[in-house]
C-alpha cells in the first residue's frame, strides 16, 4: 500500500496558494523555455545521456540573459524545475540508487528555506508546481504519515488552481492525475481526470505542455478502449518531438495491454514480464 501511494504521488504536484501573485510575462516565457529544453530529455534513449544533458543545460542557464534578469523567486522555480528532471532520469535508471535521497532532500531542505524567508510574500503558482514536484519525490525519504497528509490536501487545491488560473495547462494536469489515480471513495474519478487532460490539452503553452497533456489524454482514451483516438495523439507527439524515444516507450506498453497509468503503479512487474 505505501509503495501504491508514493507511485502515484510521484505524479502528482502538490499545490497551495492559487490566488498568489503571478510572475511577469518574460518570467513565464523562461519557464516555458525551460520546460522545453527538459522535453529535449525524451531523445535520448540511455539515462546517463538524458541526465548528462540536464547536467548541461543546469550549467549553460546561469549564463542566459533571460534566465540573469529573473527575479529570485523564478530563478529558484527554474532550478527546482531542472533539478526534478535529472532526478527524474536518475530515479528511472536506478529506483534504490543510494544518489536519490541526498539529491533530492537537498532541494527539498532549500524549499522550506525559501518559504520561510519568504512568508510574507504572495508565491506564484508556478512556485508551488515545481516545488510540489520535489516534494512529491521527496516522499518516500520523509514520514509516511507525512506523506500522505500532503497528498491529501491537494484535491481542493487542485480545484481552486484550476478555477483562478485557468489557462495554466499544468493545473489541468496536475488535477487530473490526482483525479484519475485517486480512489472513488476519496473523490476520485477517471472521468473528471480525462477531461481535465483534454483542458490541459487545450490550454498547452508550450511544446512540452503540448506533449504530455497529449500523452496523458491518450492513456484515459486507451483506457476506455479507444485505441484509434489514443494512437492520433500519440501521433502528435511524435511531431511536437520528432525521433523522441518515449512514444514508442508508451506505444509499445499499449500494444501489450498496458497503459502508462498501469506501468507507473506496477513498473517492475510490467518491466519484469516484458523484458524491459
Amino acid at each position: 500500500m505505501k509503495r501504491l501511494v508514493l507511485s502515484i504521488l510521484s505524479l502528482l504536484i502538490f499545490v497551495s496558494g492559487f490566488y498568489a501573485a503571478d510572475l511577469s510575462d518574460s518570467e513565464t516565457a523562461v519557464i516555458h523555455k525551460v520546460l522545453d529544453a527538459r522535453l529535449q530529455t525524451r531523445l535520448y534513449s540511455n539515462n546517463d545521456d538524458a541526465i548528462s544533458f540536464m547536467k548541461s543545460y543546469r550549467q549553460s542557464i546561469e549564463n542566459d540573459a533571460e534566465y540573469k534578469a529573473c527575479g529570485e523567486e523564478a530563478k529558484f522555480i527554474v532550478q527546482n524545475l531542472l533539478i526534478i528532471e535529472q532526478y527524474n532520469y536518475m530515479y528511472q535508471k536506478d529506483m534504490k540508487s543510494a544518489e536519490l535521497k541526498p539529491f533530492i532532500l537537498e532541494q527539498y531542505e532549500k524549499i522550506d528555506i525559501f518559504q520561510n524567508q519568504n512568508s510574507d510574500k504572495s508565491l506564484s503558482p508556478w512556485f508551488y508546481f515545481s516545488s510540489g514536484d520535489v516534494i512529491n519525490s521527496s516522499m518516500q525519504f520523509i514520514p509516511q504519515s507525512t506523506a500522505i497528509k500532503l497528498g491529501l490536501k491537494e484535491k481542493d487545491e487542485y480545484d481552486n488552481a484550476v478555477k483562478s488560473n485557468p489557462k495554466i495547462s499544468f493545473g489541468y494536469i496536475n488535477k487530473g492525475l490526482w483525479y484519475y489515480f485517486a480512489p472513488g471513495i476519496g473523490g476520485g474519478s477517471k472521468t473528471v481526470g480525462k477531461k481535465d487532460f483534454q483542458k490541459a490539452v487545450e490550454n498547452a503553452a508550450c511544446n512540452y505542455e503540448q506533449f504530455y497533456a497529449r500523452i496523458y489524454y491518450s492513456q484515459a482514451l486507451y483506457d476506455e478502449g479507444k485505441k484509434a483516438e489514443c494512437s492520433t495523439l500519440l501521433s502528435e507527439c511524435d511531431a511536437i518531438l520528432p525521433k523522441n524515444v518515449y512514444t514508442p516507450f508508451v506505444k509499445k506498453l499499449n500494444d501489450k495491454g498496458y497503459s502508462l497509468f498501469d506501468y507507473v503503479i506496477n513498473r517492475e512487474k510490467i518491466e519484469k514480464k516484458l523484458g524491459l
